[in-house]
């Protein structure tokens, strides 16, 4: 019930959660795309597929770092708030 009270008040934040499965979906995307390639006889699959894979987590972790940093500051605040013994 917490979980879901901090979701509603944006206490917590599901993006992070959402772009990794925009991530996979897009690994299974490129991996199909490879696989359409392949079988229609075309010489360049495998770069389709190293550089696809490469370019969505490339691009998949600056979204992310976004929301790891913000998560940082958070703990930070949050020890520079706590009180000291």
């Amino acid at each position: 019930m917490r979980l879901l009270l901090d979701i509603l008040l944006f206490r917590r934040m599901i993006a992070p959660v959402l772009l990794q499965l925009l991530f996979w979906a897009a690994i299974g995307g490129t991996i199909y795309g490879a696989w359409w390639l392949y079988t229609h006889d075309s010489a360049v699959w495998w770069v389709a597929l190293v550089c696809g894979c490469l370019m969505c987590r490339i691009l998949f972790e600056f979204g992310i770092i976004a929301f790891r940093s913000y998560e940082a500051l958070c703990a930070v605040r949050d020890s520079l708030a706590a009180p000291r013994k």
